[in-house]
């Protein structure tokens, strides 16, 4: 197990808190967190951060998570970045889109703060 450097992007503060709380039980798992897109693409391109993995909420003011993938990739240090959604949204036609738009995987809400971490792992590592 190596290093995640994790992007999560999520505009309820109670869950940015809870996954906060829940990356601690991995030590590997290094996690930014931003509360929209526009702010995170903004800050992101400034700074040419790099990520491994994208953790994105679905339902973002602005943009869907599916857009904001996109537009990260447009940024040279992320144009590799493996995304996540953590959605409501898992009907089986939603899972195709997600498929479809290169994104990697999907955590559902509400979710368990206990075995978060390992499903981000196991997404990131492709299981």
């Amino acid at each position: 197990m190596g290093i995640i450097r994790l992007l999560f992007v999520e505009d309820e503060p109670d869950i940015r808190s809870v996954v906060e709380i829940a990356m601690q039980l991995d030590k590997d798992i290094r996690y930014t967190s931003f509360d929209n897109g526009r702010s995170a693409l903004a800050s992101l391109s400034a700074s040419q951060q790099h990520f491994d993995m994208a953790l994105l909420n679905f339902r973002l003011p602005f943009m869907t998570g599916v857009e904001l993938h996109h537009q990260l990739r447009l940024i040279p240090s992320l144009s590799n970045i493996s995304t996540a959604l953590i959605t409501a949204h898992i009907l089986e036609d939603d899972i195709s889109m997600y498929k479809s738009s290169g994104i990697k995987g999907y955590i559902s809400k509400p979710f368990d703060p206990v075995s978060l971490a390992k499903k981000i792992r196991m997404i990131y590592e492709g299981e």
